[in-house]
């Protein structure tokens, strides 16, 4: 089975709809999310929404990985669970609790034999392979250590989908979260990308 393999979102409900229906190809690909779905663009809970019902539907076949802004997100939310902030989980027909507890399990990274998928990647001096409580994967911004995969990550914004080849990784974060825009990539089962698709932020997506 292929990929498609998308960077972060961040609260651009329009935007990933849009990409999803113009170039994801349900029957053939798996679904990867990066993390970094929620916060800066307009529309976090209506992703959050939407993210859910993909993966009950897909179960297997759907990889959501956690981001910086996911663990950050569940911090504050449970640090502040007051009137307002449940009305707005419930408006989208979310349950506080059991929506902070599904991104609280949410997998800092997914693999198979060529091909790694995490948010902020394997940092250059980390000791891999990094244990399941290690928070490095979510916000590292230090260069990358080549682990023999194909790694993807979003979390540092480039221009366009950069490849670093002594890292073998694919930066897929285009500044989404900015009002730019969002990227998928087409990756084949030993983790050469076939294609690449970066769409603009609707307008409906942009500001807070």
């Amino acid at each position: 089975m292929s990929y498609f393999i998308i960077g972060d979102i961040h609260g651009c409900y329009f935007t990933l709809r849009e990409l999803l229906d113009k170039y994801w190809n349900e029957e053939n690909e798996k679904l990867v999310i990066l993390g970094d779905f929620v916060n800066k663009g307009k529309h976090t809970f209506a992703v959050i929404e939407f993210l859910m019902q993909i993966q009950r539907k897909l179960k297997d076949d759907f990889i959501i990985l956690k981001g910086n802004n996911e663990y950050l997100f569940e911090e504050y939310y449970r640090d502040s669970i007051t009137l307002a902030s449940k009305q707005k989980f419930e408006n989208y027909n979310l349950d506080y609790i059991q929506t902070l507890n599904w991104m609280d399990k949410l997998p800092h990274h997914w693999q198979n034999g060529k091909v790694y998928v995490s948010h902020a990647g394997i940092p250059e001096d980390a000791n891999f392979p990094l244990d399941d409580s290690n928070l490095e994967e979510l916000f590292n911004r230090k260069p990358l250590q080549n682990i023999g995969k194909t790694q993807f990550i979003g979390h540092i914004v480039v221009d366009k989908p950069a490849y670093d080849e002594i890292a073998d990784a694919w930066y897929l974060d285009t500044g989404a979260g900015f009002g730019k825009m969002l990227t998928g990539a087409r990756v084949d089962a030993m983790g050469n990308v076939q294609e690449l698709h970066s769409i603009k932020v609707h307008e409906k997506d942009k500001g807070n």
